[in-house]
């Protein structure tokens, strides 16, 4: 059963994913975003097939991802949006003061005020064609 959750903490875990946790360079106080937005065993889906669980998987795959792209920012497009117990926030990736490089949507299922797991969708990847 779907639980409501604040609009509030919907903010907050959409917009901390991004920049508190993938968009932020700072290692330590990365560890600690993901600690108070994640569940342990949280799950993240990444595009094209890749699955990311735990604290730490989810740490390491965020540095990997920063250390490929130095100086990189994310902005939200839109704002953030609630539905019982999904959140979702569209957002851009680019070098900071560039133009875009990655546009994409994070859909986030919630439990207990925490993210259970995160489905990230690039451009239009979730079109179905015939």
């Amino acid at each position: 059963m779907s639980q409501q959750i604040s609009e509030k903490r919907a903010v907050e875990l959409a917009e901390g994913n991004l920049f508190n946790i993938f968009g932020n360079y700072d290692a330590v106080a990365r560890r600690a975003a993901i600690k108070d937005l994640y569940h342990e065993d949280g799950i993240v889906y990444e595009p094209y097939g890749v699955i990311i669980q735990g604290h730490d998987a989810i740490h390491k795959r965020v540095q990997q991802i920063l250390d490929e792209n130095i100086g990189w920012e994310f902005k939200t497009v839109g704002p953030v949006k609630l539905m019982q117990d999904l959140v979702f926030v569209a957002w851009t990736f680019g070098p900071k003061g560039g133009n875009v490089a990655l546009e994409g949507t994070d859909h986030i299922l919630v439990e207990g005020g925490k993210i259970r797991k995160l489905y990230g969708l690039l451009g239009d990847q979730c079109d179905i064609r015939s």
